[in-house]
């Protein structure tokens, strides 16, 4: 996807004449703005079955040397599950094999738990699926991919940028000196 903007070398130009600190402050809020645009339309596209992965949908700035970003990204409980949702599963098997069997501290150092406790620890059963004791082996389907977060972008890229303009517009206003507005050409 190429976005091309009018408006930005006037932009940089007048930016030029800020105070630094004051760029990067504007800057950085425009990039949030326009992350927000974003992040809000993942929301808007996420499955929703428990409400974890909705709410680890966040966004952030970062500066690499003179170059801000701002990203939407997942972080927190239940972040671990975007990656699934968005790529799918692969169907695969689940066992509880020798490897995958956990390790518990003894005073003679760690030691793999036995299938007796794994049982013992899950009530006479190695592996529950949804209230039912399956056995030690079973293959899951996998599933198809349900994206959330790339559609997001391709969705309201456009939108985000207008964002980041007016946010840029709306706080840098000294006197008759005022900042253009970006916008995005229709290719």
């Amino acid at each position: 996807m190429t976005i091309t903007l009018k408006g930005g070398p006037e932009l940089l130009r007048f930016l030029d004449e800020l105070p630094k600190n004051l760029e990067r402050n504007v800057i950085r809020g425009g990039l949030r703005a326009g992350a927000k645009v974003i992040q809000q339309q993942a929301k808007a596209n996420v499955p929703v079955k428990t409400g974890q992965l909705k709410r680890a949908i966040g966004i952030g700035t970062r500066t690499e040397g003179s170059r801000l970003s701002s990203y939407v990204k997942l972080r927190g409980a239940g972040s671990y599950l975007g990656l699934f949702i968005e790529y799918g599963v692969a169907p695969h098997l689940i066992s509880v094999a020798e490897a995958d069997r956990p390790e518990r501290a003894t005073r003679h150092g760690p030691r793999k738990v036995s299938i007796g406790t794994i049982n013992k620890m899950v009530k006479r059963g190695s592996l529950v699926i949804g209230g039912n004791f399956v056995g030690p082996v079973v293959m899951h389907p996998g599933h198809a991919a349900k994206p959330f977060l790339r559609p997001a972008l391709d969705q309201k890229a456009e939108e985000a940028v207008n964002a980041m303009g007016a946010y840029i517009a709306h706080r840098v206003q000294i006197g008759n000196l005022k900042a253009p507005l970006l916008e995005v050409e229709d290719e």
